[in-house]
């Protein structure tokens, strides 16, 4: 093996996904090795042992249910799971408690510093001095902690501080706020040794930087001026992601300073990095800040319709506003919402005298309509009236197309001469916006690179504009290849890609965090698949199921034109059946689009120093490894 990944380590405190940062750069305290940190001897004998006995404490509480006989439960109880299923409940031994598993180590590592030496804190006042991103850090982890993990828009106090008030802070507060300072010099500590060990054997690390920050992180709540806080990030199936998205003008008016200093952390670690959903760099489905849903979001940036634009259609202030606001008669009002009607009629704005209601300037959001003392169902009509938009504002005197503007009640009043007006205009700006996001990707790609310590890998999943894996080609970026999405998709049959067409600057893998494992994918979704057979040079009815198949579509990947080939850990377990658990959907990290404990908890149901000495395995990843005849990193 030539690389290894993982996913983010960034500190997202008790929130069990990776990309949902606390911190751009602190890493989180649950990697922590408690034996390692030179505090764990005590400043004596007894308080070293004491140390041991809470360490051996808490992993004999925390590996109590990875023995099935000690939680008394089945070892593998998982139910029947898909893409939207879910993941077993109670003690399993494939899953961590998160929660556990953190609570107690923080237990320790606040004992562990109470025996740092008056050496080793001045160690890590000086590293602050050279890290000053941890200052923020730690007083916004204390200010959290002080505040009941509350997010900080719910603080009383210090939820707007500029930079006066944080030096005013960190001055009076340094003390209290220095455990947090003290760990983190201590994780980096142990982090660059870890990637050390692997540089010395020949091995890369890839890490993976998500694009967004949770709108609850230390950099939003001390660096607002990097985000645009009227909006968050989304996709256009509706999807809220509830990530602020970025200041790009302000950024670059910056030197995109937030950004180089994030990829200079990270080149302390990482040989390589994977960024998370690159399409972002191009364009972001950017969603109001007054919605919970995604339906109202547009694209940013995005090429406009301007008032000059309008007018000279012929739509003039009034229409304008027709268009843009949504509307609704009294009678239809009345009907609709019957003795709710006079609810809504004073969340709407009476247009005039008539008997006729429109949308405010300022909303209402859905947010408001949910807040609502309306019953569920009208509540439902409401969010379906505030969708019915022709054009959505996007900025002073401009306007985009709403993504169901053609079925709005707005655009179906227009002629049909209007409509062919509006919409050659509109798909002009289109295209344009198509040339807005090729440049601003380049840009900000060319940005990332700009470090050049690091191999540079997108995330390029879904539906992407033309122009991305042109851009990604340019500049020598790896996209990624995942089996069973990279297919000729607007060819009959869908046919998939051969695995030998791969482009080399890719990354190829059976599977990722996001999707059933490799496995799991064979034997459900692809069981009768004749087309993967094909391109695996296979017979039609050759069975793909267990450790067999596994082994098959590993060999062909491995034989892929790709840079690089990945595959994630449960694919490679998989080689050996005694590794496996009866039910894939067992093994898989993460169901998008779901909130449940088990996302996230993934983890092996082996040990380290059992893998170690499993040969079986090690045979068949060493057979896997010598197929690799391209150039490696």
């Amino acid at each position: 093996m030539k690389l290894i990944q993982i996913l983010p380590v960034n500190d997202t405190g008790f929130e069990h996904s990776p990309y949902s940062a606390l911190s751009a750069y602190a890493l989180h305290p649950i990697y922590a090795r408690l034996e390692d940190f030179p505090e764990s001897s005590g400043g004596n004998a007894a308080s070293g042992e004491e140390l041991a006995e809470e360490i051996a404490r808490l992993r004999s509480e925390l590996e109590g249910d990875r023995n099935p006989a000690a939680s008394g439960t089945d070892s593998h109880h998982g139910v029947k799971n898909d893409e939207n299923g879910s993941f077993p409940a109670g003690p399993h031994p494939d899953r961590i408690d998160f929660d556990a598993v953190l609570s107690g180590k923080m237990h320790i590592l606040r004992i562990l510093w109470k025996n740092a030496s008056a050496r080793a804190l001045r160690e890590s006042e000086k590293w602050a001095g050279e890290n000053p991103w941890v200052r923020n850090y730690a007083l916004f982890s204390l200010l959290k902690e002080e505040n009941r993990l509350k997010s900080w828009t719910e603080w009383e106090k210090h939820r707007n501080p500029d930079d006066k008030e944080l030096k005013v802070l960190w001055k009076t507060r340094k003390k209290d706020a220095s455990f947090r300072v003290w760990l983190q010099w201590r994780l980096e500590e142990q982090f660059r040794k870890a990637a050390g060990e692997l540089d010395a054997m020949g091995i890369a690390l890839k890490g993976d930087i998500p694009i967004l920050i949770n709108e609850d992180s230390a950099d939003l709540w001390a660096e607002r001026s990097n985000f645009n806080l009227n909006f968050r990030a989304g996709s256009p199936d509706g999807q809220n992601w509830g990530f602020p998205i970025y200041n790009w003008d302000y950024l670059r008016s910056d030197n995109f300073h937030w950004w180089k200093n994030r990829l200079e952390q990270a080149s302390k670690f990482y040989h390589a990095y994977r960024i998370d959903h690159v399409l972002g760099f191009f364009r972001i489905w950017a969603v109001p800040e007054s919605d919970f849903s995604a339906w109202n979001g547009f694209f940013q940036p995005c090429e406009t319709l301007n008032r000059k634009e309008l007018e000279d259609m012929g739509f003039d202030e009034g229409r304008i506003t027709w268009l843009s606001r949504a509307h609704i008669s009294g009678a239809e009002l009345r009907r609709i919402f019957g003795e709710e009607a006079l609810i809504v009629e004073k969340m709407l704005e009476q247009v005039g005298s008539e008997d006729l209601f429109r949308t405010r300037p300022d909303g209402p959001g859905e947010k408001e309509a949910a807040e609502s003392p309306l019953s569920d169902s009208s509540r439902e009509a409401l969010f379906r009236l505030l969708k019915n938009r022709t054009l959505l504002p996007a900025g002073t005197d401009r306007w985009t197309p709403s993504q169901n503007y053609e079925q709005t009640g707005g655009w179906l009043s227009l002629s049909g001469d209007e409509q062919r007006k509006m919409g050659e205009l509109i798909r002009k700006k289109l295209e344009a916006s198509e040339k807005l996001w090729e440049q601003s990707g380049r840009e900000l790609l060319k940005m990332m690179k700009s470090d050049g310590s690091m191999l540079v890998c997108a995330e390029d999943l879904g539906a992407i504009p033309s122009s991305v894996p042109r851009v990604l080609e340019n500049l020598g970026i790896l996209g990624l290849k995942v089996i069973r999405w990279s297919r000729h998709w607007d060819e009959p049959g869908q046919p998939y890609i051969p695995f030998s067409d791969y482009p080399e600057l890719s990354v190829a893998t059976a599977s990722v965090h996001d999707s059933s494992t490799l496995r799991g994918w064979l034997e459900e979704e692809a069981r009768g698949d004749k087309e993967l057979r094909r391109v695996l040079g296979l017979a039609e009815d050759v069975d793909l199921s267990g450790s067999r198949g596994v082994k098959i579509v590993l060999e062909a990947l491995q034989k892929s034109s790709s840079l690089l080939v990945i595959h994630p850990i449960q694919d490679l377990l998989a080689l050996e059946t005694s590794l496996t658990s009866p039910n894939p959907a067992d093994e898989r990290i993460n169901v998008p689009g779901t909130v449940q404990p088990g996302n996230w908890s993934w983890r092996m149901s082996l040990k380290l120093e059992d893998l170690l000495e499993n040969r079986g395995l090690e045979e068949k990843v060493k057979a896997l490894c010598s197929l690799r005849n391209g150039p490696m990193l």
